[in-house]
C-alpha cells in the first residue's frame, strides 16, 4: 500500500452510557461521526475502516498493532477518541497510547489535550500568557463553599467534562445556597471538581481553526439567543443535544456572524493565540464570550471539537469556501508527512 492510498484507521470511544442515560446523546454522536469521515476519505481513494475501543489499554494497544478488514497495514490513525473507559480524561491517555505505538495519528498530541482537560489548568495557562479569561475559582469534591466575594450572577459547571455536559439553567447562581448546591450536583454526577466564572453577559462566539499546515482562523460563528426568553442564555447541554428543546429553539448558531471588523478581528487573534498557547494541531474550535463591557474573554479551548458535518466545525469550514472531504484527507495527508518528517 503506498502513501497516496493510505489505510486510514478511524479510531473512537465505544459509547459505554445506555441509551436512556441523560447525558447518552453526545457520547453516541461519535459513531455516526466516525462512518461519516470513514465514507468521506473511502471518496477520496484512501482505504478506511472505523473501530470502536472500549475500557481496556491492552485490548487497544492489541487492536493497534492489528491490520484492517483487508489485511491492510495501519497507515495513520484518525483519532476521533473523546473518552476512554467511561472518563473524558481518558481520551488523553488514550491518545498517548497512540503516540507511543509508533502510527501517525491525526489531531492535536496527548500533552494539548491534558492541559485543555481541566478547564481551570487550560484557564490558567491562558492567563499565563496574557489571555484574557472570565475570573474563576475552583471547588474540589469535599470542598464547601462558606462565603463568596465576587458579584453575582455567577456560572457553574464540571470542571474536566466537555459536550456542556452538567451545564443546564441552574448553572447560572445568584446566591450561595443555590451555588453550594450546583457545585455538590456537580460532584456527585461527574465525581470531579466544579469550575465557578463570573458570569458574561455578553454575546457567545466560537471560531474554528484549521491547520493544513498553518493555523488560520475560520469564519467566526456566533450563538444567537432569544435574549427575550424567559430563561439564561447559555449554552446548556439541552441546547447542543436536545433536537427541538426551547433551549435548542432559543440559540440558532449563525456562522459567518454579523461582527463589526474591530471585533471579528480581536476574535481570530484570540483563537489562534489561544490554539498556539495550548499546543493545539491540526484543528480546534475556541469559544469566547463577551463581558459586560463588550471584551472578549476565552471561555474554553476544545483541542478535539465535535467535527461531524452538522456540527459548527464543519459548518464554519463550508463558510470558508473550503471541502469537507478535502479537508479530511489533508488532514490525514499532513499526519503521515509529521511522521516522514520525524523519521
Amino acid at each position: 500500500m503506498t502513501l497516496q492510498t493510505p489505510g486510514v484507521l478511524v479510531l473512537y470511544n465505544e459509547p459505554v452510557l445506555a441509551e436512556d442515560h441523560p447525558d447518552a446523546a453526545s457520547e453516541h454522536d461519535v459513531v455516526s461521526v466516525a462512518e461519516s469521515v470513514a465514507s468521506h476519505l473511502n471518496a477520496r481513494g484512501m482505504r478506511a475502516w472505523t473501530t470502536g475501543v472500549g475500557s481496556s489499554a491492552a485490548e487497544m494497544i492489541a487492536l493497534l498493532e492489528k491490520s484492517g478488514p483487508r489485511g491492510e497495514p495501519i497507515s495513520v490513525v484518525f483519532n476521533l477518541i473523546e473518552g476512554f473507559g467511561g472518563r473524558s480524561v481518558g481520551a488523553t491517555y488514550a491518545t498517548g497510547l497512540i503516540e507511543l505505538s509508533g502510527i501517525p495519528y491525526t489531531g492535536s498530541p496527548a500533552e494539548a489535550l491534558a492541559y485543555c482537560q481541566e478547564k481551570s489548568r487550560a484557564k490558567a495557562m491562558l492567563k499565563g500568557f496574557g489571555l484574557p479569561t472570565a475570573p474563576s475559582a475552583l471547588v474540589h469534591m469535599g470542598e464547601t463553599l462558606d462565603e463568596w466575594p465576587w458579584n453575582w450572577p455567577v456560572f457553574v459547571k464540571p470542571d474536566a467534562e466537555d459536550g456542556s455536559l452538567g451545564v443546564d439553567q441552574q448553572s447560572v447562581v445568584g446566591d450561595l445556597t443555590s451555588l453550594r448546591q450546583k457545585v455538590s450536583s456537580i460532584h456527585e454526577a461527574y465525581g470531579g471538581a466544579a469550575l465557578i466564572e463570573a458570569y458574561l453577559p455578553g454575546r457567545e462566539f466560537n471560531v474554528g481553526v484549521l491547520a493544513v499546515p498553518d493555523p488560520e482562523a475560520l469564519p467566526i460563528a456566533e450563538v444567537c439567543f432569544d435574549r427575550s426568553a424567559t430563561h439564561w442564555p447559555i449554552l446548556t447541554y439541552d441546547a447542543k443535544w436536545t433536537s427541538g428543546s426551547i433551549e435548542d429553539r432559543t440559540s440558532p448558531v449563525v456562522c459567518p456572524a454579523q461582527v463589526d471588523e474591530t471585533l471579528a478581528r480581536r476574535l481570530r487573534q484570540l483563537a489562534l493565540e489561544a490554539y498556539r498557547v495550548t499546543g493545539c494541531r491540526d484543528y480546534a474550535r475556541i469559544d469566547l464570550r463577551l463581558d459586560a463591557k463588550g471584551e472578549p474573554m476565552i471561555l474554553e479551548v476544545n483541542p478535539n471539537p465535535d467535527i461531524g458535518e452538522g456540527a459548527g466545525w464543519a459548518r464554519a469550514l463550508r463558510a470558508s469556501g473550503r471541502d469537507y472531504g478535502a479537508t479530511l484527507e489533508a488532514i490525514v495527508l499532513q499526519a503521515l508527512q509529521r511522521r516522514q518528517l520525524l523519521g
